[in-house]
């Protein structure tokens, strides 16, 4: 399930990650470059493979879906400790 984030928020990578730290992302970027790390929050879900299909349906330039911050740590295996 996903959810349209009205109004659209804009913000870096990182920034997106850690404001829906359990959530994948729908983000606009501004551009290709990997500098240029700002875009546009669309919509955020649970299901990383619905996201993918709507970002199909969209037909919108540089689309991509980014994983929250605990997802990407969860996927790494890792042990957090916070100091």
């Amino acid at each position: 399930m996903y959810k349209k984030i009205e109004p659209t928020l804009r913000m870096s990578r990182n920034e997106a990650s850690e404001h829906y730290p359990n959530s994948f992302i729908v983000m606009q970027m501004d551009s290709m470059k990997l500098s240029d790390d700002v875009g546009t929050v669309l919509y955020v879900g649970d299901n990383e493979r619905e996201l993918y299909r709507l970002i199909i349906s969209l037909n919108q330039p540089y689309c991509g879906v980014l994983e929250g911050i605990d997802l990407m740590r969860n996927c790494l295996g890792g042990v957090v400790v916070s100091g």
